[in-house]
């Protein structure tokens, strides 16, 4: 893992979570440990800064450019093995609206949608009405 760039960036990112990548040798290997780990991060005690670490290290994967094979297609991976999943947890879907914008939601419809088909989009847009009612109040 430590030999790829984003081996070491994720060391970096999640020094404490390095016994839980012992075994990983591909951004997609990494991914699905990543989003267990996020999806325990909502329970309580919730932890906001690994939440918010899993989702700028998500952000850090794709500023690169396409790789020349899945394999080293860090974008790819994150939708496939993170993006495509936030929608299964119910306390991430809630907290959607915090990390991305409904025009967001709605340009990845695909991803989003994948795992969990049309009625769980529609939860997901009805999170974003939700959560603009609690703004309004």
């Amino acid at each position: 893992m430590l030999e790829h760039e984003w081996g070491k960036e994720a060391f970096n990112r999640f020094p404490e979570l390095i016994d839980r990548f012992d075994c990983v040798e591909s951004p997609y290997a990494l991914w699905i440990e990543l989003r267990q780990v996020f999806f325990d991060a909502y329970k309580e005690p919730r932890n906001e800064d690994l939440i918010a670490r899993i989702y700028h290290y998500a952000d850090w994967c794709g500023t690169h450019p396409q790789g020349m094979s899945t394999e080293e297609d860090l974008g790819t991976c994150v939708h496939v093995c993170f993006f495509e999943h936030i929608p299964e947890s119910p306390e991430a879907l809630a907290d959607m609206p915090r990390w991305f914008s409904r025009a967001d939601v709605l340009l990845m419809k695909d991803t989003f949608s994948y795992m969990v088909g049309e009625e769980g989009f529609k939860r997901i847009l009805l999170a974003y009405d939700d959560s603009e009612k609690k703004r309004k109040k």
